[in-house]
């Protein structure tokens, strides 16, 4: 009878203990101390529940999560450029249908993430796919113009190594979901409407105050004006000790954006931060 009772009680305990989900890539044990890049990836997966709660308005079609169905490509990335604090953080605006919405990495078109930064993963597909929007992953031919530029650049600039470069720079997005309308076209944050667009903005903004105050970054580079605009509500960036300054947006969409690569040069060079993204000090 005593026995019984015991071993109802030790099940009864298994069951209440805390189940911790399998991360990609990360070993998940008492045993040892918690990768960085593991606590920041874990915000994100909370920030991931609060948007899946939000009713998408009629204007938006579907909605992709690359951070959901391609976790693991966005955990290698993760693991091996977040392995600590970083002095200098780039955030770009979200996904691009054929970048980080391929990827699961920043601007990550396929032939930088496959090709040169090297990682691999597997790639599921979003609850509903655009016919015009597939998610073909690392097998992905259609270039992100955005990503092309903007690693190439981050790259040159950093002596031909992104691994140099992420010493002490990391990039992020600001909102991991992209939309498309009925058409397939794609919605940047700034183009959403009415209740839905501040709802997107102030989830993120939430969070991403939560990856800063983890990363803690001295210099913030928000990559185009809307992410521009929306650090100047971030309680992380009011800090004396944070200076925030704008990177034109690479996208070919943006307006007056000819020689993207030579006047984003000149705004690197004229703070100073190409010195950092080469390590030198």
């Amino acid at each position: 009878m005593l026995k019984r009772k015991l071993e109802k009680q030790a099940a009864l305990n298994e069951d209440v203990k805390p189940k911790v989900a399998a991360l990609p890539g990360a070993i998940n044990s008492e045993l040892f101390p918690k990768p960085f890049w593991v606590n920041f990836y874990e915000i994100e997966c909370a920030l991931n529940k609060q948007l899946a709660s939000l009713k998408k308005p009629k204007s938006v079609n579907c909605i992709y999560n690359p951070l959901e169905y391609a976790a693991s490509l966005h955990c290698a990335y993760l693991r091996r450029y977040l392995k600590g604090r970083k002095q200098l953080m780039f955030i770009g605006m979200n996904p691009g249908p054929n970048g980080m919405g391929q990827t699961g990495v920043p601007f990550g078109n396929v032939r930088t993430v496959r090709d040169i930064m090297q990682l691999t993963g597997d790639v599921e597909q979003p609850p509903f796919v655009h016919s015009k929007r597939p998610v073909e992953g690392l097998n992905c031919r259609i270039e992100e113009p955005s990503g092309v530029r903007l690693w190439e650049l981050f790259q040159e600039l950093a002596g031909g190594s992104i691994d140099i470069f992420s010493q002490r720079c990391f990039v992020h997005n600001f909102c991991p979901l992209a939309f498309f309308d009925e058409a397939g076209r794609n919605l940047t944050p700034s183009e959403l409407k009415g209740a839905f667009k501040q709802q997107i903005r102030d989830i993120c903004l939430a969070a991403l105050d939560k990856l800063l105050v983890l990363v803690q970054p001295q210099l913030v580079v928000a990559v185009g004006e809307y992410v521009f605009a929306t650090l100047k509500r971030s309680v992380y960036c009011k800090s004396v000790s944070v200076s925030v300054l704008r990177l034109p947006h690479p996208s070919p969409r943006a307006l007056n954006n000819t020689n993207w690569a030579g006047k984003a040069s000149n705004v690197l060079q004229q703070n100073n931060l190409i010195a950092i993204m080469r390590n030198e000090f």
